[in-house]
């Protein structure tokens, strides 16, 4: 079995930090074979979010957070694609299983512009690629060797849409067509900055950034050219020793692993400059830490239930389906407090349609909407009542459903809880004002309109 991203490196100091951010940070101890919690206000150690071995957890890499707000771990020696609850970090499944479609040693995924996820196979010098919703094995995207693709470590989808891939021994990002997995070129030659290649990212100004592991620095490529334009982080900065994962912070700052310092370093997002050591070395047992990311921000806003008890708001669960390129992607039931606010977790810059829809309300859907990275505030709905029978119109068969039920409370045989429009434990002529206001109404479609 191949082994991917070791660094054969020592140790290193601590310090100590500060400053904020909106999402805690999670930190893949590759030794550890878990997966470390940290405050994202001071770096302190929070619990681990995956415990050792969860799951069959073995010498995790490359992780990221799905559409549907769970987090999704390469976990290397296992050679399969573990997926965790995105808040809790309860194993959920092995969502690609050991060595489905030839998996060996993934080392790095990404789920792209069309919904699925694509997984360097470092043990067979490939892209897989698997369905976004299932897991099921679709093809392989990049063929083995394409281009000369040798032991391929990070990945990442760029601006121009193309897949774009570090070769951990020869100090290379290659490009491909991210429709077709074509070989376009090699867009990065640099192997005097860069051994081993592993983590590659576009940053905010539309430039590559790649970790260059052993020689302990970080190199900053034109977006378009893949043009060497300096070191981002200089050889050793504040004692960075085996760069490994970076990402930029809700801060805006530049967090890079020191995997051979057991630390995270903090860095100016725009200059590279050296700020402190975020996570100081060894903080809750963190062993060679290797990719990093924030936890994705929430989308927050408000549900007005019409024509209904205020107090009564709050016992009433609201079903948000969210569809990403017109699949349906997650399904949750939202909590509203006392005033109808909710809170949606955990969810991944993108364009989304969402659907909200309770009982006796009809369906809204609020389409294309751009949740960026920061999270999103102020998704407020309201949703008109008087779809006793959930067909998303009120129609005379909703009219007929409350003459049923007309004049029952809780308990009565022919109680019925949907035509109670008006939540006052009885079906009486409030509720029929209500479904008169409301006739002829019919709620938004998701799909087929």
């Amino acid at each position: 079995m191949v082994s991917v991203m070791r660094l054969t490196v020592v140790t290193l100091v601590i310090a100590l930090l500060t400053p904020l951010a909106f999402a805690d940070l999670l930190v893949c101890s590759v030794n550890g074979d878990r997966i470390l919690r940290f405050s994202e206000v001071n770096g302190a150690y929070l619990g681990d979010f995956v415990p050792a071995g969860t799951g069959g957890l073995n010498e995790p890499q490359g992780m990221e957070y799905g559409p549907d707000g769970n987090l999704y771990v390469c976990s290397n020696d296992q050679h399969a694609i573990l997926r965790f609850d995105g808040q809790t970090g309860a194993f959920i499944d092995a969502f690609v299983p050991p060595g489905s479609g030839g998996l060996n040693s993934p080392g790095d995924l990404e789920f792209g512009p069309d919904g699925n996820l694509y997984v360097s196979s470092y043990g067979t010098d490939a892209i897989l690629r698997y369905d976004g919703l299932t897991g099921a094995f679709i093809d392989v995207f990049v063929a083995r060797g394409s281009g000369g693709l040798d032991t391929p470590a990070g990945l990442t989808f760029g601006p121009d849409g193309n897949l774009y891939v570090t070769t951990w021994n020869n100090g290379q990002v290659m490009r491909y067509d991210g429709q077709t997995g074509d070989f376009l070129g090699v867009f990065v030659n640099d192997p005097l900055n860069l051994y081993p290649a592993i983590g590659v990212r576009f940053g905010p100004d539309g430039h590559m950034y790649v970790s260059g592991g052993l020689f302990h620095r970080v190199a900053k490529y034109n977006g378009t050219t893949g043009a060497f334009m300096g070191l981002f982080i200089p050889t050793g900065s504040g004692g960075l020793y085996g760069a490994f994962g970076f990402e930029w912070g809700p801060d805006g700052r530049f967090y890079l692993a020191s995997y051979g310092g057991n630390s995270i370093l903090r860095y100016d997002g725009t200059t590279g400059a050296f700020i402190d050591i975020f996570v100081t070395a060894g903080a809750g047992g963190l062993s060679q830490p290797g990719m990093i990311m924030f936890t994705p921000r929430p989308v927050t806003g408000n549900v007005q239930l019409s024509d209904y008890a205020s107090d009564k708001v709050s016992q009433v669960p609201v079903t948000l389906k969210v569809y990403k390129n017109g699949k349906l992607v997650r399904t949750a039931t939202l909590t509203l407090d006392e005033s109808g606010n909710y809170t949606l977790p955990n969810v991944v810059a993108g364009t989304y349609d969402f659907a909200f829809k309770a009982s006796h309300w009809l369906q809204v859907v609020v389409r294309d909407v751009v949740v960026p990275k920061a999270g999103l505030a102020g998704l407020d709905v309201t949703l008109i009542n008087g779809d006793i029978d959930g067909d998303n119109e009120v129609t005379l068969f909703d009219f007929g459903a409350l003459v049923a039920a007309f004049g029952s409370m809780p308990g009565d045989s022919n109680w019925n809880p949907d035509a109670d429009l008006d939540g006052d434990d009885e079906v009486t002529l409030f509720d029929f004002g209500v479904l008169v206001r409301n006739f002829g109404a019919i709620g938004d479609e998701i799909g087929g309109d």
